[in-house]
């Protein structure tokens, strides 16, 4: 046989026309049903059956724009959307209730707490649908934009509870980056964050709304955090009130309101899933970028609002380490209990000495910033005051009792416990001379600050002293720190906070002093930074 005959095709002609047809037969069935299941799945044509509901918990601000990219991509399914804020889904995490299927929180950090509350991954299927800078909003006052840590101690700043509100933990995450990034220290932090969170921003109850605090800053002035969002409509609806929009030259932390896939239900997960997806894709509607603009919102982009509202380009600041979030959270907790403290001042002769470079002794300095220091404890607080030194002894002591430690809003024969602890820091003064029992008064003070234990409180002793124990104890330095350790309990915790004025002071010995309670230490090294140091301190009782 021929090479040609050998190349010609085999068989019968019609069985190969028959196995033609049906593969074409074949692919075309093939396409026809992947079209039907991209068409089911986007509800086109009646092919979906039964919807399947999907839920939805987003975050009050966003949530009517959740509701709108909804109705955008309902395809097979129906959403049903529920306005749940940051704080109320932690909650339900804690009493073990079910999740929705898809969760639209304020942020990121938000999102991740929570799942490392519940234990339970969330799967993250658009990082952004809409976001927002945290800012400050001003009117007739002066903050240090510098930094937010210098920000946030500016007096009077209103904001809102930062264990319940993105907003509201936003500046403090953003000085924590500042801290990260050696922009700015942990002792400023500490004492700007001890101020707030003895403030209004840190007591119980429910924390103000946005609205409130620029309701307030219209009406009364000064500062307040909010986001951009709400901040620019507040200004769109009185555009003469005054309002000044900033944020720190470091930048700003962004609410980015992710969505994430939530269910605990497996069985949900793929449909909650593809749900999610029909979700971000309708993201890119021009319709919807026009409704968050409407809204005040920025796009996921963080692109700058249009016709100069708002703060405009801002770098987006972020902490790289998670549990300095936790830890820096977790100190506000702490903070924001009300301070039970009692108070070592040192009146030895050498208070009297005049600071260099001014006409004030140590002793009226220290009055001076004491009492600006009073003013920063709400009235819940419970504070009390000890003078130790020659003059002061009394009964055999080497300290005075000027006032028993007591609140700052209870009934005394002088008034308040405030104006009781005013007038006894008065009384300072004359009592200025002799030497130093440092080491018995401190294990006095901690005796009795134990006994006086208030588990819902902070219970700290801060010693304030500018020289040594002038070998005025009958303790050597290591009976003295022993006893001190044996005082100790885990049980009822009190910390010694220890403050060295100027360069008469033992460090070292009051740095030890603070190592065996759990507390810190610190130095003012010249008359200029005793206030600053004085406001660490009050920071420190919350930890080192």
């Amino acid at each position: 046989m021929s090479a040609r005959h050998s190349a010609e095709p085999q068989g019968n002609p019609t069985a190969r026309r028959v196995v033609l047809v049906g593969a074409v037969l074949l692919v075309a069935a093939l396409v026809i049903g992947l079209a039907l299941a991209v068409l089911s799945r986007l509800g086109i044509g009646g092919l979906c059956g039964d919807r399947e509901e999907i839920t939805v918990a987003a975050e009050p601000g966003v949530a009517h724009h959740v509701e709108a990219l909804a109705d955008e991509a309902a395809g097979c399914h129906t959403f049903e959307v529920t306005e749940v804020s940051s704080s109320d889904m932690a909650a339900r995490t804690a009493s073990r209730e079910d999740f929705a299927d898809l969760w639209v929180p304020d942020s990121a950090v938000r999102l991740a707490q929570v799942s490392q509350q519940a234990r339970i991954p969330f799967d993250t299927v658009l990082n952004s649908i809409a976001s927002t800078p945290v800012i400050l909003a001003t009117r007739d006052a002066r903050v240090d934009l510098s930094t937010w840590t210098s920000a946030l101690a500016t007096p009077g700043l209103a904001m809102g509870d930062p264990v319940r509100s993105g907003i509201a933990d936003a500046p403090i995450l953003a000085a924590s980056s500042e801290v990260e990034n050696m922009r700015s220290t942990s002792d400023a932090l500490g004492a700007a964050m001890a101020a707030l969170a003895q403030g209004p921003a840190g007591r119980t109850g429910a924390a103000p709304s946005e609205r409130a605090l620029l309701e307030g800053v219209i009406r009364s002035g000064g500062a307040a955090v909010v986001s951009e969002r709400q901040a620019v409509l507040a200004v769109r609806d009185a555009p003469d009130a005054g309002i000044e929009l900033a944020a720190p030259s470091t930048g700003v932390v962004f609410l980015d309101h992710p969505l994430a896939v939530t269910t605990q239900d497996p069985t949900r997960r793929d449909a909650a899933a593809e749900a999610a997806e029909g979700l971000r894709d309708a993201t890119a509607s021009s319709d919807f970028a026009a409704g968050l603009a409407d809204d005040g919102f920025r796009t996921a982009d963080r692109t700058p609002l249009a016709d100069g509202e708002g703060i405009g380009e801002a770098e987006a600041l972020t902490t790289r380490d998670p549990e300095r979030v936790r830890s820096t959270l977790q100190r506000w907790r702490l903070l924001s209990m009300p301070a039970r403290s009692l108070v070592l001042v040192d009146t030895s002769g050498s208070m009297a000495f005049t600071m260099a470079g001014t006409d004030r002794t140590r002793i009226g300095a220290l009055v001076e910033t004491a009492t600006v220091g009073l003013g920063r404890f709400p009235d819940d607080a419970a504070l009390g005051l000890w003078a130790f030194g020659g003059a002061a002894g009394r009964d055999g002591r080497p300290y005075a009792e000027l006032a028993p430690v007591a609140g700052l809003d209870a009934t005394t024969p002088e008034g308040t416990g405030r104006e009781a602890l005013t007038n006894a820091l008065g009384d300072l003064p004359g009592l200025v001379g002799g030497g130093t029992d440092l080491y018995q008064s401190v294990l006095d003070a901690y005796a009795t600050a134990r006994d006086g234990y208030d588990p819902d409180m902070i219970n700290s002793i801060i010693v304030i002293s500018d020289g040594a124990n002038d070998n005025e104890s009958a303790l050597d330095r290591e009976e003295f720190l022993e006893r001190l350790r044996q005082l100790t309990d885990p049980t009822r915790p009190v910390v010694v906070v220890t403050v060295g004025l100027l360069d008469d002071a033992d460090p070292e010995m009051l740095a030890e002093i603070s190592r065996a309670t759990g507390g810190s230490s610190h130095v003012a090294e010249s008359p200029d930074q005793i206030e600053r140091v004085f406001a660490e301190a009050i920071g420190a009782r919350g930890g080192p």
